[in-house]
């Protein structure tokens, strides 16, 4: 699946990571780096700071991926708590480099760690607010939002008992789509073509005229006869068109 940029997005996040180093050089918490000029000061802040976003992102994908239902204060926690050892990490690297120069917050370890987690904490809950509020900020908060809630509005066409369920495919039968669930399945008075463009946000792809997939349905994929054969979890096989192949191939479904 291809990944687009937003890039005017991304830009506005940039104005506001060097907002945030510049406010950070300017009030110096911690004592942090010392009395070195304010320049040198900003651009260590502003390479703590975009080392933080970076993984803070990549801490927020990893836990969807794990939990892809998960709920949003466990996120901010991990994401507080492995983004502030990350950004630890730097400081002590940044340190090493310059020869001991650069030394943001002159303190034991575990020290540092808790007040890198108290900015770290701060930078996440700002991040996920201004994503939930503008999507303009931090770690991509508001894809894995809206996936959630695209599943959660798909879902509201199904009995009440489907409602809290994973989403792990939707296929069609004549004038029907089959949704299949991690609860079960039902069928739903709708096109194929309608439901993947409700879904369009979420994590999944068409594979066959009759199916659709979500990701974290999937449990596994086998050839036949040079065809692609997906293994749903509830043992269902979705079978691929030849067509989507190199579709499935390049989303990493399948060998």
């Amino acid at each position: 699946m291809r990944i687009a940029i937003d890039w005017t997005k991304r830009g506005r996040e940039a104005l506001i990571l060097v907002g945030i180093a510049l406010f950070l050089a300017f009030v110096r918490p911690y004592g942090g780096t010392g009395g070195s000029p304010f320049l040198l000061n900003f651009l260590v802040w502003l390479i703590l700071i975009v080392s933080g976003t970076a993984v803070g992102e990549l801490t927020v994908w990893a836990y969807y991926k794990w939990r892809p239902q998960g709920p949003a204060w466990l996120m901010i926690v991990l994401t507080s708590l492995v983004t502030a050892a990350g950004v630890t990490g730097v400081i002590y690297a940044l340190k090493a480099l310059s020869g001991g120069y650069i030394l943001v917050g002159n303190a034991p370890v575990h020290i540092l760690y808790f007040y890198v987690l108290v900015i770290a904490t701060a930078m996440t809950l700002l991040g996920y607010t201004l994503g939930r509020a503008f999507n303009v900020a931090g770690p991509d908060f508001v894809h894995r939002v809206d996936d959630r809630d695209a599943v959660a509005a798909f879902l509201e066409r199904l009995p009440v008992k489907y409602r809290t369920a994973e989403l792990w495919a939707v296929s069609s039968e004549d004038h029907y789509c089959r949704v299949h669930t991690s609860l079960g399945s039902d069928l739903i008075l709708m096109r194929l073509s309608d439901a993947e463009r409700e879904l369009g946000s979420v994590d999944g792809l068409r594979v066959h005229r009759s199916w659709w997939v979500s990701r974290i349905g999937i449990q596994g994929a086998r050839r036949e006869g040079g065809r692609i054969v997906l293994v749903l979890k509830n043992e269902a096989e979705v079978p691929v068109s030849r067509s989507y192949q190199d579709t499935v191939k390049h989303a990493g479904l399948a060998p």
